[in-house]
């Protein structure tokens, strides 16, 4: 398989995440349903397609691959926040969980009530899939690789950026990634597709 075919299948997969559940309402419960209206989820296709732009040329320059890993770990943040805004009702209620990483708020009038997913930063998203064992030691590994490499966009520190080839096999392992984490969304019965 080519990099051009895995960020087209990336871009219909996003595509269709986006398309779906960004009108999730009348069979989702209505806070998930409000939570994903709200979310941006049509930019993950245009920022998918932009993974095409990292093809060529075969060894990128730095700043390229700063930016191409920008562009990966954006697309997988928004998958992973689109996950949990999903299952934004299993998700109020592990109050432990959300402690554990710090995810609920201390001020204001919502003290004491749990962050939106869309308010949790890329780091206590891995520590909660981490913690609650959501996904495979390997896919988390992965998605701690995509976290570090993206971090090179604050370019005053020193970070590894690794090189083109590690890139473009990461955004081979996002595909099978995205493709699977599709899957595990919930599903109305009348779609035929698997919960």
């Amino acid at each position: 398989m080519t990099y051009q075919t895995d960020v087209d299948d990336i871009v219909i997969v996003q595509a269709g995440l986006a398309d779906f559940w960004s009108n999730a309402h009348g069979w989702a419960p209505a806070d998930g349903a409000a939570l994903l209206a709200s979310a941006r989820l049509d930019w993950t296709p245009s920022l998918a397609r932009s993974l095409h732009r990292w093809a060529e040329p075969l060894a990128l320059p730095d700043g390229d691959l700063i930016l191409a890993w920008a562009n990966l770990g954006s697309i997988l943040e928004s998958s992973l926040r689109l996950f949990l805004g999903v299952y934004i009702t299993y998700y109020h209620n592990s109050r432990e969980d959300l402690e554990a990483i710090k995810a609920i708020e201390q001020r204001g009038t919502n003290q004491g009530q749990p962050y939106p997913p869309s308010s949790i930063q890329f780091e206590k998203i891995r520590q909660l899939l981490s913690r609650r064992e959501i996904f495979p030691a390997d896919n988390l590994t992965f998605v701690g690789l995509v976290q570090a490499r993206r971090n090179a966009i604050h370019a005053f520190n020193n970070r590894e950026i690794g090189n083109a080839i590690e890139f473009r096999s990461a955004v081979a392992t996002y595909r099978v990634f995205i493709a699977e984490l599709a899957t595990r969304h919930p599903y109305p019965d009348e779609l035929g597709l698997l919960a």
